[in-house]
């Protein structure tokens, strides 16, 4: 998925709205000119088009440039936003079956009150996941960003993430730097991740799917692995 997103990034610092094959071809083209003017071989300026025919290995590596800081964004998110689930939704049912009031405890994600808590926690878990991750998110869309524009023409090197980390904590505010446009991410994930869980627990209580049915695979794994079934047979 690191080309799919890396287009993606690159495509948000466009004024109008462009098809992804011409931000492709716009980022084959910067990345074949680069190549070029550091090869001691005189090669013209690539002009055309370019399309999925015309693509060489090297423009596949170029496509992937982005993945380390997509997954140093992607991993503390995911992992972060589990825990704080779970977290989140373990303590309030606790709270919750904890009234004397209760009489059948609730689950997550089952009938409205666990509906209400797993929105609820997905909605926070995201904030925090926002949180870890928006760091390398910023330095990745300012790396994406600044690949195409004029600053640039003195140097044909990317700007590097260490560089544009240093520049930000250098300025005044330091380490808050890092996290400008903080609120709005948050409340994306916010509503997003909120969302996620929330049709997730639905759509398993809609066709009457529980956590039961969703180890079934894992059983039987098990089950093979002590000997319980002959594979033989």
């Amino acid at each position: 998925a690191a080309p799919f997103e890396l287009l993606r990034v690159r495509s948000m610092g466009y004024v109008e709205a462009i098809p992804v094959k011409t931000v492709l071809s716009d980022f084959l083209k910067e990345k074949r000119q680069k190549r070029a003017k550091k090869s001691t071989k005189d090669s013209e300026i690539e002009t055309s088009t370019i399309s999925l025919k015309n693509i060489s290995k090297d423009d596949i590596s170029a496509l992937f440039s982005g993945f380390y800081p997509i997954v140093s964004r992607e991993l503390p998110f995911a992992v972060v936003k589990f825990l704080i689930f779970d977290l989140v939704a373990s303590f309030t049912l606790a709270a919750i079956n904890a009234q004397p009031l209760i009489i059948e405890p609730i689950q997550v994600g089952v009938g409205t009150i666990g509906l209400g808590v797993s929105a609820g926690a997905g909605a926070i878990a995201g904030i925090f996941g926002a949180f870890v991750s928006h760091p390398p998110d910023l330095i990745l869309t300012l790396i994406s960003s600044n690949k195409g524009s004029e600053k640039t023409s003195e140097s044909d090197k990317s700007p590097d993430w260490k560089d544009l980390v240093k520049e930000l904590l250098a300025k005044e505010g330091g380490v808050f730097n890092l996290y400008a446009g903080f609120p709005a991410r948050a409340t994306f994930f916010f509503l997003v991740i909120g969302l996620q869980f929330f049709l997730y627990d639905y759509a398993k209580n809609v066709f009457h799917v529980g956590s039961e049915d969703l180890t079934l695979v894992l059983d039987v794994f098990y089950a093979i692995r002590q000997g319980l079934v002959n594979m033989a047979a």
